[in-house]
């Protein structure tokens, strides 16, 4: 029988799969604003051909929502484990010595991250200060984009706390495969079988 796991892991895991789940509505709403980027782009271009007028507004609109998309994908891109990772070396180290290297590229993104964030919230808060608004017909207030933008900076960095402090608390308790499962890159096993689930082949497992 296995023992339940510390109420300090319980309530850490609790806390990162709620922050995974605002993640996961946040990467949603983007990849919805790519296929949207798309339609605007794709209406713009034959309107432009075909009825020689434009909306004039497009390539803003576009710029907007491509880069608050962007930056409300990471957390999910985070939780899916698919952000692009050089694990040559790492992977032939012990698996002891191993989890301490994933815990601390965490550490080094979540300090990377707080820069960024904190830059993303100063941007918010002189845009706000001195009523910036964009130079295109909309006059769009430019403090409402990079809010957007900053809010995903802020999710991302605070998945990446949770997911630390999760899996710290897991090394410390001594569950390094589990350690292994939440921070390593994902194997060519993985993503085949994603990829059989997504057309609908996979096998189904006992």
């Amino acid at each position: 029988m296995e023992r339940p796991a510390p109420l300090i892991l319980r309530a850490a895991t609790g806390l990162r799969r709620a922050v995974g789940f605002l993640g996961h509505a946040m990467g949603l709403v983007a990849g919805w604003g790519f296929v949207l980027c798309a339609f605007f782009i794709t209406f713009d271009v034959l309107a432009r051909s075909i009825f020689r007028v434009s909306t004039q507004s497009t390539t803003e609109i576009t710029g907007y929502m491509l880069a608050f998309g962007l930056s409300w994908g990471l957390a999910h891109t985070l939780t899916q484990r698919s952000h692009v990772r050089i694990d040559l070396l790492v992977n032939r180290l012990p698996q002891r010595i191993r989890i301490w290297l994933h815990l601390l590229s965490l550490l080094l993104l979540g300090v990377f991250m707080a820069f960024i964030a904190q830059g993303a919230w100063d941007l918010v808060d002189e845009s706000l200060l001195f009523n910036a608004t964009d130079i295109s017909l909309l006059r769009t207030p430019l403090a409402i984009p990079q809010g957007l933008w900053a809010a995903g900076m802020v999710v991302f960095l605070a998945l990446i706390a949770c997911m630390l402090l999760e899996n710290l608390l897991l090394a410390i308790l001594g569950d390094a495969k589990q350690v292994e499962r939440n921070l390593s890159s994902r194997g060519y096993d993985e993503e085949a079988q994603e990829a059989l689930e997504a057309l609908g082949v996979a096998e189904t497992k006992p």
